[in-house]
């Protein structure tokens, strides 16, 4: 493959992805992260400070309504049901180096424009800041 071509990747290959980053933006966060040993309806689990949390990683989609440009996270299972509060507690979307933290209210579709999503949805930086650093 030359440099100007690029390989099409699988969705499940960019569902990893968005799960490795998922997972690395909450330990960056300080949270402890587990993956279910068999299937669930939740991707990760994480915890931190006595709190637990289900989550279920999306890759986000960007679309565009009435000239404007939306992020949004996918709120159905493959069956086309939405994810109840049994299922899990929160979507982490990702899209490009970008994770956003959003709570399960139990809808089909959450939607966010591209230049609020960080006042909608709590942003999880990749990066580990000084706070997170250990001595």
């Amino acid at each position: 493959m030359t440099q100007n071509e690029t390989a099409t990747l699988s969705t499940s290959t960019i569902g990893r992805h968005s799960e490795l980053l998922a997972m690395a933006a909450l330990l960056a966060d300080g949270w402890s992260v587990s993956e279910p040993t068999v299937p669930e309806a939740h991707d990760l689990l994480a915890s931190k400070d006595g709190q637990q949390m289900r989550v279920q990683v999306k890759t986000i989609k960007q679309r565009e309504k009435d000239g404007v440009a939306y992020y949004v996270i996918r709120g159905l299972k493959n069956n086309g049901q939405t994810y109840d509060l049994s299922d899990c507690d929160a979507f982490i979307g990702v899209v490009g180096e970008h994770v956003y933290l959003a709570e399960n209210r139990e809808l089909s579709e959450y939607w966010s424009k591209v230049d609020e999503a960080s006042e909608k949805w709590r942003y999880l930086p990749l990066k580990i800041t000084e706070k997170g650093a250990i001595n």
